[in-house]
């Protein structure tokens, strides 16, 4: 391929990259105004959704255009097809986190559970899978994604247990059951981006390695 096309390849990669740092922040500025219960950093977050579809339909428009225009193979074609497939899931991620910042509207009247204190961890952990995906596309290093597997069960029992406190609390205290909805909710938006995060992973890795990994 041209020089020309390895350019636009690495252009295409470096604003991808930027997406998921955007959207990344989004995540991470939802999670701390529900923890705080901060209606104006959530309302920061809503209105920052503009920009996060300006980088989704850009990504996707030169997508298409390098297909059309380059028709590349191999390797170049394993970044773009890894590039499509973090497109859609950095955007996702910021939808979601639009998501968690609306549930403040449901709880400024309840002071935080004990479960918020598992919410937490079980983001902490999401938010480094997402992390160690950014840092393996930007530096093409795949050994840090064969942890995926074990990190994701970690999440997804996170999200078992989060469910397993909400019954109890409201099984106690019916008063509590609006909060403890928006939590369950909030750990079902987290797994789901664990399930990103470990989409993403695998096509990194195609990309980097040309091989095929399962990340269960």
């Amino acid at each position: 391929m041209t020089d020309k096309f390895h350019l636009e390849i690495q252009n295409l990669k470096k604003i991808t990259a930027e997406m998921g740092h955007f959207s990344m922040k989004m995540f991470t500025d939802s999670l701390m105004a529900l923890k705080n219960l901060d209606e104006e950093k959530a309302k920061d977050v809503y209105l920052r959704k503009e920009k996060l579809l300006e980088y989704n339909k850009l990504i996707e428009e030169e997508t298409i255009r390098i297909l059309s225009l380059f028709q590349p193979v191999a390797g170049d074609l394993r970044t773009i097809t890894c590039i499509s497939q973090m497109n859609t899931s950095f955007y996702r991620l910021g939808r979601n986190a639009k998501e968690i910042s609306n549930f403040i509207e449901f709880m400024p009247q309840f002071s935080h559970l004990g479960i918020m204190n598992s919410i937490c961890h079980m983001a902490g952990c999401v938010l480094s899978m997402l992390s160690d995906c950014l840092y393996a596309f930007e530096n093409e290093d795949a050994e840090i994604i064969k942890t995926f597997s074990g990190r994701e069960q970690d999440i997804d029992n996170l999200q078992k247990t989060i469910f397993r406190e909400s019954i109890t609390y409201m099984m106690e205290d019916n008063s509590k059951i609006t909060a403890c909805t928006e939590y369950v909710m909030a750990s079902r938006i987290l797994e789901r981006m664990g399930d990103h995060a470990c989409l993403m992973g695998e096509k990194i890795y195609f990309m980097i390695k040309g091989q095929m990994i399962e990340i269960n």
